[in-house]
């Protein structure tokens, strides 16, 4: 597997609920953020818009048909400082905003296609004036703990509901501003999901299980979040090992998407019984994002309105596929 450019972006994909589609967030510069979707059934890659400063992307989330992503941003600056916003995906143009103006909490999860639950506190739910929400949309507090935190409880919470266990809360060593992170795990945080079985798989395979460990936090020449990704066999025989991943997790249909070296892949369900010396060796390239570089797009008329059922996905601009 190659190792991650220094100067290499940043990927984090939230997957929708329906296996339809993905949202991609594609970081780097640190502070130009790109939203992408990825359309699984056929690997297409859709730019939506770019944003200038922060998205934390562990605590947005997709409705379930992936057609409404919530996200929290900031810039630090201006009047808001830090927002969470509902947009189309993949665009970022706001629907609806929250002015939050600090960085704990924020974000959300959506419970249905018409409820969200705000990831702020009681005093930081007042959407910014001129938002107009459809009375057949809810939104509340996510939970009596909304706000506290930072990635978490949002990241927790969201995977759990996706499929994912937590093995290990992990232990982190005391924080250090001189070493190799701010916070290494003297064990790590350990959470893990058994890969699904589609019931129109013909040929039974092994059952098998993805691993995900966090060793770091606040990497001072590296990714914020230093992660391992290993495929294991029922027996804890680990098949692959990803070293250098910005993420990864199983499809509806069994195969193993991941994110690294700025590249998009996908591990078709077949091939993972096998142990290559490159666990990528035999991964097709969904897509190669690191080229990218910033710009400005317009969201299209249909992005500034609420979905309807009934209406098509909106379309971005293709992104090539790998030769």
């Amino acid at each position: 597997m190659p190792k991650t450019p220094a100067s290499s972006c940043r990927l984090f994909v939230v997957l929708a609920r329906d296996g339809r589609s993905a949202a991609v967030f594609r970081r780097g510069p640190s502070r130009r953020v790109a939203v992408l979707r990825w359309w699984l059934g056929t690997d297409t890659i859709e730019l939506g818009q770019w944003f200038k400063g922060r998205i934390y992307e562990r605590r947005c989330d997709l409705s379930p048909d992936g057609e409404l992503l919530v996200y929290f941003a900031a810039k630090h600056r201006g009047p808001f400082a830090t927002w969470t916003a509902v947009s189309r995906t993949p665009f970022l143009t706001a629907l609806a905003l929250w002015p939050k103006g600090d960085a704990w909490g924020g974000g959300g999860l959506f419970r249905s296609h018409l409820s969200l639950g705000l990831n702020h506190p009681a005093h930081q739910c007042e959407s910014a004036p001129g938002t107009a929400i459809p009375r057949r949309f809810t939104i509340d507090r996510y939970a009596p703990y909304a706000g506290a935190g930072e990635d978490n409880p949002i990241l927790h919470d969201r995977m759990i509901r996706d499929g994912w266990r937590q093995i290990d809360a992990g232990t982190a060593a005391p924080y250090s501003s001189s070493g190799p992170a701010r916070w290494q795990f003297e064990a790590p945080e350990i959470y893990e999901r058994a890969r699904p079985t589609p019931a129109t798989e013909r040929r039974r395979h092994e059952p098998l299980r993805l691993r995900r460990k966090l060793v770091a936090i606040g990497v001072t020449d590296g990714p914020w979040y230093r992660e391992t990704y290993t495929v294991e066999d029922a027996a804890g025989h680990t098949l692959r090992h990803f070293a250098d991943c910005d993420w990864a997790d199983w499809q509806s249909t069994g195969d193993l998407l991941v994110a690294a070296a700025g590249s998009l892949y996908r591990l078709r369900a077949a091939t993972l019984q096998a142990t290559p010396a490159d666990p990528l060796g035999d991964a097709d390239r969904v897509a190669d994002l690191a080229p990218l570089a910033y710009s400005e797009i317009a969201a299209p008329p249909a992005a500034l309105q609420w979905p309807h059922r009934a209406r098509r996905p909106l379309k971005g601009s293709l992104v090539p596929k790998p030769e």
